[in-house]
């Protein structure tokens, strides 16, 4: 059976967002919603018969999608097309030193909406606090996807200790990790276009000194991120934001 094909999203944009997973998508299938989603639809956003909605399938895509008729407890949709959709200018990965559930949960958020296809949490010598609960974990970055409309969240794995989670990484990324000695500093400005790239932040109080080496060791560069001592969450966003557009070119 021939794909429908991909419409670009134009005109008002629409920020309605809801999830279900139908088996095998087409233009003019009936979805029904589940009753949280429902809820959402009709008491939290007010929507009515006739509104155009994005619905998240569960399988890598969005659709333009009608509402069509129900209630608070069951909700029928029309999907109309699948949106064609950007994709990040590169693959990202995050590992995480682990910070209080609080800012980790914070820097689930910022990578997801960046377009990061992978978070690795890590227990460095630092980290004190446990990491967020899978269920936590899973309402965090759905509620992401609904705000920045990413049709498919990044995995997540781990806690880790650091020396598991380095001894797991593939050889293709190029390895960075934010690194509070460069404050200040400046370092080269570019890396290849859609390169895949991984970076490392730790956690509250940084990374000690023998970690440091490790990731040396392990072929990581150390990043600089600006004058100021930043916590975690923030230096995930920035050194994300750095590797993504105009991230810093790898040792040779």
């Amino acid at each position: 059976m021939d794909r429908p094909a991909l419409r670009p999203q134009r005109g008002r944009c629409v920020s309605l967002r809801l999830f279900a997973a139908p088996q095998a998508p087409h233009p003019g299938q009936r979805v029904v919603l589940d009753p949280e989603e429902s809820h959402y639809l009709r008491r939290v956003r007010r929507a009515r018969d006739g509104a155009l909605v994005d619905l998240i399938d569960g399988h890598g895509a969005i659709w333009r999608a009608e509402v069509r008729g129900g209630d608070a407890r069951q909700s029928e949709l029309e999907l109309h097309h699948p949106l064609l959709l950007p994709t990040p200018p590169r693959r990202l990965t995050l590992l995480l030193g682990l910070p209080d559930p609080a800012a980790a949960l914070t820097a689930l958020t910022d990578a997801t909406e960046l377009g990061v296809d992978r978070i690795v949490l890590v227990r460095c010598a630092r980290s004190q606090a446990a990491a967020p609960s899978p269920a936590r974990i899973e309402r965090t970055l759905r509620a992401s996807q609904r705000q920045c409309g990413r049709p498919s969240p990044p995995t997540v794995s781990g806690p880790l200790p650091l020396d598991a989670a380095l001894a797991a990484l593939t050889a293709s990324d190029a390895r960075f990790f934010a690194w509070e000695a460069l404050r200040g500093q400046s370092d080269p400005s570019t890396l290849p276009p859609g390169h895949p790239a991984l970076l490392l932040v730790g956690p509250e109080g940084g990374l000690t000194d023998a970690e440091a080496d490790a990731l040396r060791a392990a072929a990581f560069h150390p990043l600089s991120l600006g004058p100021w001592t930043l916590r975690t969450e923030t230096a995930a966003l920035v050194g994300l934001t750095r590797l993504l557009f105009s991230g810093p070119a790898p040792p040779v």
